[in-house]
């Protein structure tokens, strides 16, 4: 019994000082204000705000350099490897000499990757080289992180192009937000080839989900240009609950504040609806995207 502990003891040992040694041959990890890169980010999946917020400030400042231990974070998933390698590195029986020579690990990966992703949208257009693994993070299995990818993606600009088919494919979502988040950051990329006008007309003809068909429609008036899919929602039809895609497609409007001010005009005219709620979320939409036309037509 004691030879076969003292043989793991020795094995345990070798293993620990091949794991040292191999962090400490390699390239010396990025070091800032004192504190290594991979610690920054650790700190970004921490229960402390203070600590989330300064680990947030300090990796937006370092900029390029710390995109790609921010990208091999985000792209990590949780696995019984990273659980064992947590407990190992906090264990009080590894010496602190050979755990500054490792990694530090994340306590909270999740928080941590979508914090990361959150300080590459922080970045803008210099995280122009993290837009595969921001787009990677759309299918993401979370919706919030789903969410803080595409909002990331929209505060790139138009460096986040190459996004442009997955953010589309994104309107097929069944949360608002996610259709919403995703349709504003479009509009802030922008689309001077076109490369959206043929996904998003196909999504006009999906009738099996009416908020698909109004996110395409509203996408590609302030997007494309092309307003008349969004007039036609916005018109009376035959049918007798029609008033709801009115109101649907109101709503989705005034979510987009000054950035829907072309729409100004159509909704102007919805005062006058016979639907009262089609009225009353008319100058609710209005007040959120041209505060002065609705002052200017008299409503109060």
């Amino acid at each position: 019994m004691k030879r076969s502990r003292a043989i793991a003891l020795v094995v345990l040992l070798a293993l620990i000082i091949a794991v040292a040694a191999f962090f400490a041959l390699r390239p010396h990890e990025l070091v800032y204000q004192g504190k290594s890169v991979s610690a920054w980010i650790a700190d970004l999946g921490s229960n402390d705000r203070q600590r989330i917020e300064r680990a947030h400030k300090t990796l937006v400042a370092m900029g390029e350099p710390a995109m790609p231990y921010l990208a091999k974070t985000i792209e990590t998933k949780e696995s019984k490897f990273h659980s064992h390698y947590l407990r190992f590195w906090s264990s009080r029986k590894l010496p602190q000499s050979l755990q500054r020579l490792l990694p530090t690990p994340i306590s909270h990966l999740h928080q941590a990757r979508v914090n990361g992703v959150g300080v590459l949208g922080q970045m803008g257009p210099k995280a122009r080289p993290a837009v595969s693994t921001l787009v990677q993070a759309l299918g993401d299995a979370d919706q919030g992180m789903r969410m803080m990818a595409a909002e990331a993606l929209g505060k790139l600009g138009p460096a986040a192009r190459p996004a442009i088919l997955p953010l589309v494919n994104m309107l097929k979502e069944d949360e608002s937000f996610l259709r919403q988040t995703a349709t504003r950051s479009l509009i802030r990329i922008g689309d001077p080839d076109g490369k959206a006008l043929e996904p998003l007309t196909a999504l006009l003809n999906d009738k099996t989900n009416e908020m698909t068909l109004i996110s395409a429609a509203i996408a590609l008036w302030l997007l494309e240009g092309e307003s008349q899919p969004t007039l036609d929602l916005l018109r009376k039809n035959i049918d007798p609950i029609d008033w709801r895609t009115r109101l649907f497609t109101v709503d989705s409007l005034g979510e987009f504040g000054g950035a829907a001010k072309v729409s100004v005009p159509a909704l102007l005219e919805l005062l006058h609806d016979e639907n009262e709620a089609v009225r009353e979320h008319a100058v609710d939409a209005l007040r959120k995207i041209d505060p002065a036309a609705v002052e200017k037509a008299g409503v109060k």
